[in-house]
């Protein structure tokens, strides 16, 4: 992320923040079979590290 700015990496943020918000709601419908949950799950954990760095990175910027 060479030249990022603020703005860009607040934006990366509440972007990941609301694909968790859709994950988890699609969370709620019947998934097809264990894998699809499974993948599911693992994308919301995913970017959870992901909202994680991008917040640590905003408090050195």
């Amino acid at each position: 992320m060479s030249n990022t700015t603020k703005e860009q990496v607040n934006h990366y943020l509440v972007e990941a923040k609301k694909e968790v918000d859709r994950l988890t709601t699609h969370r709620t419908e019947n998934l097809a079979d264990a894998i699809n949950y499974i993948e599911n799950e693992l994308k919301i954990e995913t970017l959870k590290g992901e909202i994680s760095a991008y917040e640590k990175v905003l408090n050195l910027l």
